[in-house]
């Protein structure tokens, strides 16, 4: 009788082992996880889960997406970190306001030989002002010409 008593009481352990062991590992599969990520992450980004931490890969297009992508991921229960690599593509506007400026600075370099003379940049169009004489306007439209502009307007009076 003791006997299978203590047969029982091994069973009754085991069992209770056994249960509390699969318990513990009650937490999502990252492939699940992924799955869930995938319908809060805007195209272009990507994400992959390894143990619990999501890392974002790509391209956002501006801050705000970002920044509601990544405090969605954090919300799906089962993550526990996000690591965010992934870039915001500039703004096409900073971008024109940059180029206009290396635009204008190279401009108003050309433009120290030509006294009376204006630029104003706007888009990569370079538009001349002021007054010139006629024989240095081909060296001047060709000067300017070297820097690429979208455009050259010329709006020069000449003598």
């Amino acid at each position: 009788m003791k006997q299978i008593k203590k047969i029982l009481l091994a069973f009754v352990v085991m069992g209770t082992l056994s249960f509390s062991l699969t318990s513990c590992k009650n937490e999502p599969k990252d492939s699940d996880l992924v799955t869930k990520a995938k319908s809060v992450i805007p195209e272009g980004v990507t994400i992959d889960v390894k143990k619990g931490v999501a890392t974002l890969s790509g391209e956002y297009n501006d801050d705000a997406a970002k920044q509601s992508t990544e405090n969605a991921i954090k919300a799906i229960p089962g993550i526990k970190a996000v690591e965010d690599n992934a870039s915001v593509k500039a703004a096409l506007n900073d971008v024109e306001v940059s180029i206009d400026s290396v635009l204008k600075s190279k401009v108003n370099d050309i433009l120290k030989g030509y006294s009376g003379v204006t630029a104003d940049i706007n888009n990569g169009v370079v538009t001349l002002n002021g007054v010139l004489n006629r024989n240095e306007l081909p060296r001047l439209m060709q000067a300017i010409n070297t820097l690429q502009p979208k455009k050259i307007e010329q709006k020069l009076s000449l003598k």
